[in-house]
Order: structure tokens, then C-alpha cells, then sequence
């Protein structure tokens, strides 16, 4: 998959993920309750008897426009209009970790209804906090909610909707919420077994990063609570200052921020720092960790994006995955993320499940930029292998003739079993180096190592020792055939230089020393060129 079609891939997983988030709110039904509410804040210690005394009994409160997000404790009374056919209905607190909602339903003729929720109560709804009321057609209620909590992540929101409805957005959201974990996990042990076979610590940081962003986010929609009972706010921002930690760490490696952009790289260990020392305010300031959190994570994302677009600029291709994630985590984090202090008015829709699957997203582009690194890595690993073999190939050819030389031949020599020996002399070199120079002598060596090279086959090769040596090495039956051959190629090369000459000796390396079978081949060649003085031809023989 090259690049553009990697980008255009990315764009529709991201507009796939926005229309699934969305999609319930086009296929509500019509059914819905008239809703007028109010937030109050002041010192009442008891819920109003009875619904005809609710609008006394709210004159003692405070309105409010909104909750405090360092937390606080506030009444909500919201009156009920039901001019619909439908009768089942569902109360839902969300937006926001709510610790504890308690409520009262005031129906004409009927007595309260009482109703328990919120971070420390059960859920008829997993993983989220609505609960079931009734309203028949035409009917009017009162309902009157005390809700508190040590930290707010945004505004609370409030709404009484189908429950026809109510379900299908919680089977939809549950299946996005579960999906999207479930992928952070199945990247996170992928890539640590990744890690095991090539010790690149980029493979260790992400899959740490990714478990420490799936625990955060398993705690801000209350799996821990909802399946194990565990319920301790102090552990909710706890994984998010260790995000910037364990995210920093990984591109500092991957885009070896070191050596590139070592300023850059100072202020990100920064960012390490300032993380790591605000992590006890999970424990001890828990009203403001999420303030905190949220500015340590918007220091995070800028230094991470300018160094990884710095990367890419500098040509390190992996860089733009690296970008492309963070530009999917940058986006509702710059929506979400001022909202959490009270910047911006929140968002009209699960703002936390946006952020979940944005960072699903940015896990699977960092995913693709590993690969891309592990792309990169292994064609740098084979350019480095064809460059040790051209190297290795050089270190053991004869530059002059294009030969094997000496080295390649005591290698060969030394490890092959029982093999046939030429050692060879080629006559008349001096001669020609004294009479017509070096650059003639040249052409005869490689004249003769052309020659030579027709010689080799399966089992078969040829040497330059040095000089005017040469040696071919053989399987002992093709002794009567190279023989035949090696004197062919001596009238061959008297053909064309008259002066010269070939002597030869032949040996078998057996299963004696080895050193013993080249000095047999070297005797015998020695006392084939001594004999060829008495032949009377011209010869330049020294």
C-alpha cells in the first residue's frame, strides 16, 4: 500500500468514526418529553415532599449557569412534559464522571419515584448511568436530583429520553467503547512481541503508551467499576500524566530526536518531568488532576507535533504516520480539551467516546509508522548487506583479472574435502614486462585469466595467487578433461603471444595435510618448466 492510498485509507476510517458516532441522533425517534431545567446550588438537606412542593421549595436555592468543575454539590429540578404516546423512559446523567446522583420522581397520585446512580451506585445500563422511569401520555412531573463529585471533566449534562432510544445508543456506544479498547489491546501485545524479536525500544514505549491509554480510558467509562467493583477515583487521571510520559518517550526514540533536534528533544524529557511531578495530584489535589492532566497533555501534543512535522520536513518518511495519529488525536482534543477547564461551552455530543476513537485512530497510525520504520530499517539493513557483500566480493577478487585470489583460494583450499589441485605458472611474463612493459604484461595476464574463466563450472573455479600464479580447484574427476583443457589453452595463448607458456602440476588433497598436496602440484609444475628450457622455440623462461 503506498502512501496516498495509506492517507486516503486514514481519512475514511476518521469520517467512518465521526458518522458512527453520530448516527443515533439522525434515527431518533420522534418521541420526546417536554423539558425545562434548572441547576441550583445552596444548603437544602432534604428532597421536597411532594411535587406540589417543588416550586417552594427550589425558592431556597441558588440558580446556577453551572456545576463548578473542581466539584461542588448541586441540585437539578427539571420539569416534565409528556405530550407523546410513549410511557417508557430513561433518566440520564452524562458528560461527565458524576460520583453520586440521587433523584426523586414526583408523579401526580403516585408516590416518588427514588432513584440512585452515578459512579458509586450499580447500573441497570453498563457503562452508562440511566435509569428507567415511567411517564403515561399527557402526564406532568417533577424530577429533583442532588449530584456531587470531588472533579468534573466538563459540564454535566442531564437528559430524559425513549427508552427505545436510550437503548440503542447504549448498545451502539458500548460496541464503539468495546472495539476500540479491544483494538488498543490487540496493538499493544502485538507490538510487545514485536518488541521481544527486534529489542527496538520504539516498540516497547508504544505498547506501553497504548495499555497506559486503554486503562485510562477503561476507568473514565467505569469497566473497572461496572465488571471488578473497583471504584476509586484516584486512579482515573493517574494513566493520563503518564501518557505524555510514555508518548514522549516513544518519539524521542522513533524520530531520534536526540541527534535531529536536540532542543527539541530537552524540552520534551521537560514535558517528562513536569508529568511525573504532577502525578500525585491524582492522589492528593483530586479536585484539580483533571486541569492539570489536561494541561500536560496540550503541552504534550504541540511539542509532539512540531517535532514530528520538523521529522518529516528533515525527509525521516515514518514521521508522517506519526503526524497523521497525532493530527487524529489533536482533533478533539482541541475541541474537548478547553472545554475541560471551562474555556469553551462543551460539545453537543459523547465527547468522551470522540476522544476514544480518536485515539484508537492515532494508535493504529502509529502502528502504520512502525511498520514504516520497520520498511525503512530493512531496506537501510539490505543496502548495508549488498554494500558488506560487494565489500566481501572485492576483498576476495584480483582487481587485475577479476579473478578469485590467493585469499579466496586458502578458504576454499582449506575447508574442501578431497579435491582436485592445478597449480599453474604462466611463462614468459618477464620477457614481455622487460621487452614491451608492464601494460603489455597486464593484457597477458588478462589474457590468460579470460582463458582460465572458460574453464569454470559446477564445482569448478579459478585463482589468481599472485603474480603470474594461478590455481583451479576441481572435483578429481574432471582431472583427464582440464588437463586436456589446460593444454589446449596454452596453444591458445601461444596463438596470440607467442612467447608465452603454461606449466602445471596436478594433485589430489585426499585426506592428507593440505600443505602436502600444494607442494606435490607445486613440485610437478616447478619440473614441468624446468623441462621446457631445453625446448627449442623462443622463450622468455627465466
Amino acid at each position: 500500500m503506498n502512501s496516498d492510498r495509506r492517507s486516503r485509507t486514514v481519512l475514511t476510517v476518521l469520517v467512518l468514526l465521526l458518522a458512527l458516532v453520530g448516527l443515533g441522533r439522525a434515527a431518533a425517534s420522534p418521541d420526546a418529553l417536554t423539558v425545562s431545567s434548572a441547576l441550583y446550588r445552596g444548603t437544602a438537606d432534604a428532597f421536597p415532599a411532594t411535587g406540589a412542593a417543588v416550586p417552594t421549595w427550589k425558592q431556597s436555592l441558588r440558580a446556577v449557569p453551572r456545576v463548578r468543575l473542581t466539584g461542588d454539590e448541586s441540585w437539578l429540578v427539571m420539569e416534565l412534559r409528556n405530550p407523546s404516546q410513549n410511557r417508557e423512559w430513561v433518566f440520564s446523567p452524562q458528560g461527565s464522571l458524576i460520583e453520586r446522583v440521587s433523584a426523586r420522581l414526583y408523579r401526580q397520585g403516585r408516590p416518588p419515584q427514588i432513584i440512585e446512580t452515578g459512579y458509586r451506585a450499580e447500573h441497570a445500563y453498563m457503562l452508562h448511568y440511566g435509569v428507567d422511569i415511567t411517564l403515561a401520555p399527557g402526564e406532568r412531573a417533577w424530577l429533583v436530583a442532588r449530584f456531587s463529585s470531588p472533579f468534573y471533566a466538563s459540564q454535566p449534562e442531564f437528559v430524559v429520553s425513549s427508552r427505545a432510544d436510550y437503548r440503542r445508543k447504549v448498545s451502539r456506544e458500548n460496541f464503539l467503547i468495546l472495539a476500540a479498547l479491544g483494538a488498543l489491546i490487540t496493538l499493544s501485545v502485538y507490538n510487545l512481541f514485536v518488541y521481544a524479536g527486534t529489542r527496538n525500544r520504539s516498540f516497547l514505549y508504544y505498547a506501553a503508551y497504548m495499555l497506559t491509554y486503554c486503562a485510562g480510558w477503561a476507568f473514565t467509562f467505569h469497566i473497572p467499576a461496572d465488571v471488578f467493583g473497583l471504584r476509586d477515583l484516584r486512579l482515573h487521571y493517574l494513566w493520563f500524566f503518564l501518557l505524555p510520559v510514555l508518548n514522549t518517550l516513544f518519539y524521542l526514540h522513533f524520530l531520534q530526536l536526540d541527534t535531529r533536534l536536540p532542543r527539541l528533544a530537552r524540552l520534551s524529557r521537560g514535558v517528562i518531568w513536569l508529568s511525573l511531578a504532577l502525578l500525585p495530584s491524582s492522589f492528593f489535589l483530586l479536585p484539580y488532576a483533571h486541569v492539570l492532566a489536561t494541561g500536560a497533555i496540550s503541552l504534550w501534543l504541540v511539542l509532539a507535533l512540531v517535532a514530528g512535522v520538523i521529522s518529516w520536513r528533515q525527509g525521516f518518511e515514518p514521521a508522517r504516520f506519526f503526524v497523521l495519529g497525532l493530527l487524529a488525536l489533536f482533533l478533539p482534543a482541541a475541541i474537548i480539551l478547553p472545554g475541560n477547564v471551562g474555556l469553551t461551552p462543551d460539545v453537543p455530543f459523547n465527547s468522551e467516546l470522540f476522544t476514544l476513537l480518536g485515539g484508537t485512530l492515532d494508535g493504529l497510525l502509529l502502528a502504520f509508522a512502525l511498520a514504516d520504520l520497520i520498511r525503512l530499517l530493512s531496506r537501510q539493513n539490505q543496502a548495508s548487506i549488498a554494500q558488506l557483500r560487494q565489500a566481501l566480493t572485492l576483498a576476495r577478487t584480483d582487481t587485475l583479472t577479476g579473478l578469485l585470489n590467493r585469499y579466496a583460494f586458502e578458504q576454499a583450499f582449506n575447508a574442501s574435502g578431497n579435491q582436485l589441485l592445478i597449480v599453474m605458472d604462466l611463462d614468459g611474463l618477464k620477457g614481455i614486462n622487460d621487452k614491451q612493459g608492464h601494460l603489455k604484461g597486464d593484457e597477458l595476464l588478462r589474457a590468460f585469466a579470460r582463458h582460465l574463466r572458460t574453464l569454470e563450472g559446477e564445482g569448478i573455479t579459478t585463482y589468481r595467487l599472485g603474480g603470474d600464479e594461478y590455481a583451479v580447484l576441481a572435483p578429481p574427476s574432471e582431472e583427464k578433461r582440464l588437463v586436456a583443457r589446460v593444454r589446449e589453452i596454452e596453444s591458445e595463448m601461444q596463438a596470440e603471444y607467442p612467447t608465452s607458456g603454461v606449466s602445471f602440476g596436478v594433485a589430489h588433497t585426499g585426506h592428507a595435510p593440505k600443505i602436502s598436496a600444494f607442494e606435490e602440484a607445486d613440485q610437478r609444475m616447478y619440473r614441468q618448466k624446468m623441462s621446457k628450457k631445453g625446448v627449442a622455440r623462443p622463450s622468455l623462461l627465466t
